[in-house]
């Protein structure tokens, strides 16, 4: 996020947090004064949205802070976007990267947390993205600007936020090893592409063994 922050992209708000400062009223104080309510609590190492909690209230904040902790000795705390929740699959290497279309998420739940994503069959997701296409081209660019900036190499999922009113595009993260499940966004979106998992994997052993 720093990275993306110094590289000037639009990004959600987000305060960072240590372990051993979740419990000082200073820190809340500073969430609260920054981000508001409602906003989301995540570990900063971790995937399949684990430890991921939503807070609407200090009481909230401070649990989800704790669960959080848990998991990871860093804390991001991000600012709440209301707005479709697009993914992006990266391929490739600084010097030559592709991006696929974009998929979308509409989560059976309040947000997409670990349930809504493996035990929750309403959940869903459509590929491509239901919105413009000038949208789908803008958050291509900016994946692929993403995965160069952090000097990227193989695959990456890239996940935006495109805000509800504005069509605004906010980058939310980067997942450097994203899942190959049957339901996950990235070998799926290849797959829309044309590209098979068998040639998918083939290709990302090749950019392993030989970055190319």
């Amino acid at each position: 996020k720093i990275i993306a922050k110094n590289a000037r992209i639009n990004q959600a708000d987000f305060v960072c947090v240590m372990k051993d400062e979740i419990e000082k009223k200073s820190v809340l104080n500073k969430i609260e004064k920054k981000l508001g309510y409602p906003c989301f609590i995540k570990p900063a190492n971790a995937g399949s949205s684990v430890g991921i909690t939503k807070a609407h209230n200090r009481q909230e904040l401070e649990s989800g802070l704790k669960l959080a902790s848990e998991h990871d000795r860093k804390i991001l705390v991000e600012e709440f976007i209301d707005g479709h929740e697009v993914e992006c699959a990266v391929l490739g290497s600084v010097e030559k990267a592709d991006a696929s279309t974009v998929g979308e998420i509409f989560s059976a739940a309040e947000f997409y947390d670990y349930d809504a994503k493996y035990n929750n069959a309403e959940s869903k997701t459509v590929i491509p993205a239901q919105l413009d296409e000038s949208v789908i081209e803008e958050i291509r660019k900016t994946a692929l600007k993403v995965f160069k900036a952090v000097d990227g190499s193989g695959l990456a999922r890239v996940d935006f936020f495109v805000e509800k009113g504005t069509n605004r595009v906010i980058f939310n993260e980067l997942n450097t090893l994203p899942g190959f499940t049957s339901i996950s966004m990235y070998p799926k979106l290849w797959e829309s592409a044309g590209k098979p998992i068998e040639e998918l994997i083939d290709e990302l052993i090749s950019l392993a063994c030989c970055g190319k």
